[in-house]
């Protein structure tokens, strides 16, 4: 939803500048033709960019919904209806001519089978000359005749064009993110594997034919109802050629791709060529974009763009976004450690301390939603190297965090709290617990870290680097952590910011010292009450690994149904109680 809101911004935003720049609103009647080219140069990534299937007939798709709705506008009594019935009958109608046309076509490759949709296209612009009704097909009614032709239909033209194109743009993404769009770009990379992995090669080729002839149908019956005027000519095999143009210099694999080549090679010629350049030298200068746009870009511009995002522009988006969420004020208080170090802090209640300690990447924000319990004082601290506490130099040994934490304590006159660490802070917690036993009175461990170490894998590397550059990563890692709380949109950007404030080297060395962490043998002697927690759908820490834990603490696991890795905000209530519950139990 915040890619579409994003694009739809940017579309209205564009329209605006516009028109303060040429004080008029023939720029925005130019912008929606874009924008109806754009969809049919969305038809055109899902069946070449994504299904890698060469098709060059699909403006005689545009050419089906555009007669279609002007056929059936003229011949029935009230625009509306006949507009609606024209455009559903032109859907329909490419539809079969995508099933008459892919079914036999889509058995050959490559060049051949542009070959094939090539006739197909200037077969259908002769069948249109043919027919027995005008050529050129003038005054066709408007989409929005009930409003005077002037600056108001034109200025609500475009949004309803923006709001169309917004909505294929939705059904496009849908499409591509779903298992048949997987298989769409498994056919595109290797028939072979696809095959292999027991992909419907026919069925499915066939599949993204059809979409993306009702994408250029929807574009024709558009056309028309926004122009006024159509004719053969209009789309035929310069119109196939305009098409491969628009995702080849905007980018054949993403949607946006559509939009950004429609702009340039509808929008430009419209807005500005026209009045720069010699009357019949656009082909010459299409050319020229091609071969440029062809070594320069070679994957497009919106691809190109996203590659940049992705790898360059990364690093100072997060740095952005971690000064600015830095800036914002947070109740708290700080109390001195270790080395004149300062440990922040946030507390509610009166009575036995409950000490938090948060995972990797988090903070005391994690256990904003457990704070009050009644009958405790709740501590929530953010550990060394995190939140708004002060960086040190160790980042990979759990003993030091431990240490600062019981200096904390120290600090504030604690004595034996009520400890409860989460994941990481779980084994900050265990090693609290066995090394500074007179400051643990009870200890509560949820999805913590096992206490015999979580191993590096074959890829952890890459993935933790991937975390630790980008944006989006680390946002759905932390929402996979979050489980069925991922869709609270403010908490999870709240967390994910949280996790930006981490010290960078920490990302790996955390990581490392996990692995390297196992308090089986010094937990023989250990004795404070404690209880392992985990959530039935925990993605980080097994069944096994949870009751290796319990097993060598001599404590209790209780396993939560579904609940994933954060029972703290999944379910804050069942937490207070189990807290409260746990505490009053005096076995172990």
């Amino acid at each position: 939803m915040k890619r579409i809101l994003l694009l739809g911004s940017g579309i209205l935003t564009a329209g605006v500048i516009a028109f303060l720049l040429t004080g008029g609103t023939y720029t925005l009647g130019n912008l929606s033709l874009v924008l109806v080219w754009a969809i049919a140069g969305m038809g055109m990534v899902i069946i070449i960019g994504n299904t890698g299937q060469l098709s060059l007939g699909h403006a005689a798709f545009m050419a089906i919904g555009a007669y279609s709705t002007a056929t059936f506008t003229e011949l029935i009594p009230g625009v509306y209806g006949g507009m609606l019935l024209g455009t559903l009958v032109g859907l329909l109608i490419a539809t079969v001519f995508a099933l008459l046309i892919g079914l036999p076509a889509l058995r050959l490759r490559g060049y051949y089978l542009a070959i094939a949709t090539i006739a197909f296209g200037v077969g259908m612009e002769q069948a249109i000359r043919a027919m027995p009704f005008p050529n050129p097909v003038y005054n066709i009614p408007h989409i929005l005749s009930f409003t005077r032709s002037g600056p108001i239909r034109d200025v609500a033209t475009f949004v309803l064009m923006t709001v169309l194109f917004l909505l294929f743009y939705a059904i496009g993404l849908v499409i591509l993110k779903s298992p048949f769009g997987v298989k769409f770009r498994m056919i595109r990379d290797s028939q072979v594997a696809a095959r292999s992995y027991g992909t419907n090669l026919a069925a499915n080729k066939l599949q993204a034919f059809i979409v993306s002839a009702i994408f250029c149908a929807l574009a024709g019956s558009m056309y028309a109802v926004t122009q006024g005027v159509i004719q053969p000519v209009t789309f035929g095999l310069m119109a196939a050629i305009d098409l491969l143009l628009i995702i080849i210099i905007g980018g054949a694999i993403l949607l946006e791709g559509g939009l950004i080549g429609a702009f340039i090679i509808v929008g430009l010629p419209a807005l500005v060529l026209e009045e720069l350049v010699p009357p019949g030298s656009l082909t010459l200068i299409y050319g020229i974009l091609l071969i440029i746009f062809v070594i320069a870009l070679p994957s497009g511009i919106a691809t190109e763009l996203y590659v940049i995002w992705n790898r360059k522009l990364q690093a100072p988006y997060m740095a952005g976004l971690r000064f600015l969420h830095r800036l914002k004020p947070v109740k708290g208080n700080l109390a001195e450690t270790l080395e004149g170090k300062q440990m922040h802090y946030v507390e509610q209640g009166e009575g036995p301390v409950l000490l938090y300690i948060h995972g990797n990447t988090g903070s005391h924000q994690w256990f904003r939603e457990v704070m009050v319990v009644p009958g405790y004082r709740t501590v929530a601290i953010d550990l060394m190297n995190f939140g708004r506490s002060d960086r040190i130099e160790t980042t990979d040994n759990i003993d030091i965090y431990a240490d600062h934490v019981a200096a904390f304590i120290d600090q504030l006159g604690i004595g034996s709290c009520y400890v409860a660490g989460h994941s990481f802070g779980g084994a900050v917690a265990i090693s609290l617990a066995i090394r500074y036993p007179q400051k643990v009175r009870r200890m509560l461990l949820i999805d913590s870290a096992p206490i015999d170490g979580l191993p590096l894998g074959d890829d952890s590397e890459a993935r933790i680097e991937a975390l630790r550059r980008h944006y989006g990563v680390l946002k759905s890692a932390i929402g996979k952590v979050m489980g069925s709380r991922s869709k609270d949109r403010r908490l999870h950007s709240l967390l994910t910011k949280e996790a930006l404030l981490m010290k960078r080297e920490a990302y790996f060395n955390h990581a490392l010292a996990l692995s390297e962490f196992d308090y089986r043998e010094s937990a023989a002697e250990f004795n404070t009450p404690t209880l392992v927690i985990r959530g039935s759908l925990d993605p980080l820490i097994s069944d096994d690994q949870a009751r290796r834990t319990a097993d060598a603490l001599g404590a209790e696991l209780r396993i939560f149904e579904n609940i994933s890795h954060a029972l703290i905000i999944e379910d804050p209530e069942a937490f207070k109680r189990l807290v409260v519950n746990f505490d009053m139990n005096e076995g172990k």
